[in-house]
């Protein structure tokens, strides 16, 4: 059995090919920066209507009032003792009003 010791010239060409890669990475990046600074371009980054419309939503959900404890659990009490909830024509019409006076 024949033993060649081609190891160590394996290990030089890794690694002079992995140096000169990382040479020429390194030579594009500062090509590209210098192209940049040199024409003067710039980005622009423009925003969808959804994602404006999405980002509105977000925001007045943030900005809406608390939620007042005491005032649900009222409500909670009367709906279970019956006294609200039982005319739907009625509450649909409150709702429409309200929504037409705002």
């Amino acid at each position: 059995m024949k033993i060649e010791n081609n190891r160590s010239t394996q290990d030089t060409q890794a690694t002079s090919q992995t140096e000169a890669a990382r040479k020429l990475a390194e030579a594009a990046k500062a090509a590209k920066t210098s192209d940049r600074t040199v024409t003067g371009t710039s980005d622009k980054v423009e925003v969808s209507a959804d994602a404006q419309l999405f980002t509105a939503a977000l925001k007045a959900t943030n900005e809406a009032a608390p939620v007042r404890a005491d005032r649900v659990e009222a409500a909670k009490q009367k709906l279970a003792a019956g006294e609200i909830g039982n005319d739907s024509g009625r509450l649909a019409d409150r709702l429409l009003d309200d929504l037409l006076n705002q």
